[in-house]
């Protein structure tokens, strides 16, 4: 019953911080280091005067780490192929194939 007790304080916890990353995130509730709202709008004219401005910053991380997981992709798949082309080559199993042949 205990346990149970503090579960459930822990995960109110939880629920409460998630729910103000939540608001801040969506701009309902400033950042604790940014001016507030009303003398945002004051000096800059609300969130919309530079709003357009980042707004497709999340493209461009996107777009970044699409290049870079094409690049580790390419370079992890070029590593595998060459190391197969060699093992072929090899002459011990030149040598076996040969051998087996043989007999």
């Amino acid at each position: 019953m205990d346990g149970n007790n503090r579960t459930e304080t822990w995960h109110q916890s939880l629920q409460a911080v998630l729910n103000a990353l939540n608001q801040t995130l969506h701009g309902a509730m400033p950042c604790p280091g940014e001016p507030s709202a009303g003398t945002a709008g004051a000096t800059r004219g609300g969130r919309s005067g530079h709003a357009g401005r980042n707004d497709n910053a999340y493209m461009y991380i996107l777009f970044v780490m699409t290049l870079f997981a094409v690049t580790v992709g390419s370079l992890i798949l070029g590593y595998t192929r060459s190391r197969k082309v060699d093992k072929r080559s090899d002459p011990y199993h030149v040598y076996i194939k040969n051998r087996v042949s043989m007999i």
